[in-house]
């Protein structure tokens, strides 16, 4: 049965004996019936309240019912009208299928093809609120994730449109303004969150090194390629693919990032024969890519292919609003990584924070309030607190670059790469891949697939 507990309807019948009875049955099925004695009473009601469905008698004094329905055609067109009579002639049914009533219900009445009927003229009206429901519930899902100061309002009510779609995204904004952060809360929003959201940083490869990272490559293409190997591309097949700097791609890149947007294809590097790939692509960079691609420096078609939506944040400085609920979520984070209960925020140091100029946006403050988590012993964190860490410099970050004496082949560069995030995290898988900007599961399936035991022969 479905559920009629939240149906406003509008009972119209002139007889109170009936009228009665019938609303009893209608509130046993569980309507918020309010009532009228005819159809003249029923546009008064109509003027004031609001209801969802009208189930009406034909025949009463002043206005019938098909005077009604011919009335909410004109003025209320989208609002479901039953006819509910003893007389049903075939002119009369005719001019109710013509005014488009959603049902015919005969007296006396059958209480299971009432029901049904109701039912039937109830399901748009369910369905919209449901649609209504989950709107309100991702609006609030990305006020509560990016925040709501009157610089990222905007972007907040481009999120809530775009996140179900399958558009690429282009995101865009200072270092550190939490592009990255808004790409895997977009991804988590969409109809493919529970598909992989793949990441490249394309910024930390070389050229040569980029497109057999997105494409892969065939057994033989370069010298180290003993095997077939699947790139990022094929990784994000149903989930997404986001492409961090993506202003550093050299233009062969971009050509092939071009037929990927456009067709959904792509072909390995040493290979000739093109693949299909169901994934939605986010672009992020740090740079105004629509100037760059108007002074040559990146392609334009590639720009207007991948500036369907275009998410600009911006510095935390504009929004120090939103920098209590920032520092709560990640203080809170922090503290589930280290087992302890969350510091509090004395009002001294609240306001020590939003006074702060962050040169480094939201990475700068993520950061701060991880070494504040660290250094925090009796749960309370204050200005003096702070200015002790903003003080102190933060520990040197690993190196970015691999040493002299490892070769220099993709494989060895991707092992240094994931061993050195697992050795800065404490050997936490979770927190190498969220500093990597890799999905767990691609995490962890990279580590083993370079530490393999050898093939027993």
């Amino acid at each position: 049965m479905s559920d009629l507990s939240h149906i406003r309807l509008l009972f119209v019948e002139d007889d109170p004996t009936l009228r009665q009875e019938m609303t009893a049955l209608l509130e046993l099925f569980g309507c918020d019936v309010r009532v009228a004695h005819d159809g003249q009473h029923a546009l008064q009601r109509l003027e004031s309240e609001d209801v969802d469905i009208v189930l009406t008698d034909i025949r009463m004094p002043r206005l019938d019912g098909l005077g009604l329905a011919r009335q909410l055609k004109k003025i209320l067109p989208d609002l479901p009208v039953i006819l509910y009579s003893a007389f049903t002639d075939t002119p009369m049914l005719l001019e109710g299928i013509e005014l488009g009533v959603a049902g015919f219900i005969e007296k006396p009445t059958d209480a299971d093809k009432l029901l049904q009927t109701l039912e039937r003229a109830a399901l748009p009206v369910l369905q919209q609120r449901q649609v209504e429901a989950l709107h309100n519930e991702l609006e609030q899902s990305v006020i509560h994730l990016i925040g709501l100061s009157d610089a990222l309002r905007p972007i907040a009510e481009q999120v809530v449109r775009v996140a179900h779609t399958d558009y690429p995204l282009l995101l865009q904004g200072e270092t550190g303004s939490g592009k990255t952060r808004l790409a895997h809360r977009i991804h988590a929003l969409s109809q493919r969150a529970s598909q992989p959201l793949v990441t490249l940083q394309l910024g930390t490869l070389s050229e040569g090194l980029i497109a057999a990272e997105l494409f892969g490559h065939e057994k033989g293409a370069f010298t180290g390629a003993e095997k077939h190997r699947k790139g990022l591309v094929e990784e994000a097949d149903g989930g997404t693919l986001f492409l961090d700097d993506i202003d550093s791609a050299p233009s062969a890149v971009q050509a092939a990032l071009l037929q990927l947007v456009e067709e959904k294809t792509f072909v390995p590097v040493g290979g000739n024969q093109p693949r299909q790939v169901d994934l939605r692509i986010f672009a992020a960079s740090n740079r105004n890519l629509q100037h760059l691609s108007t002074s040559g420096g990146f392609r334009s078609d590639l720009y207007h292919r991948l500036a369907g939506v275009v998410l600009t944040l911006p510095p935390l400085r504009d929004m120090t609003e939103d920098i209590p609920e920032f520092a709560t979520q990640f203080l809170a984070e922090f503290s589930d990584d280290l087992g302890i209960t969350p510091p509090q925020l004395s009002a001294d140091a609240l306001d020590a924070l939003q006074h702060h100029h962050w040169p480094g946006n939201i990475r700068e403050l993520r950061n701060v309030l991880r070494r504040v988590a660290v250094q925090t012993n009796d749960g309370l964190v204050t200005r003096d607190t702070l200015r002790l860490v903003l003080q102190s410099p933060p520990s040197p970050p690993p190196p970015n670059t691999p040493p002299d004496n490892l070769p220099m082949t993709m494989a060895a560069i991707e092992k240094w790469a994931l061993e050195q995030a697992l050795e800065s995290c404490g050997g936490r898988p979770t927190a190498a891949a969220r500093q990597l900007g890799l999905n767990y599961y691609t995490f962890k399936r990279r580590l083993l697939r370079h530490h393999d035991p050898a093939p027993k022969g």
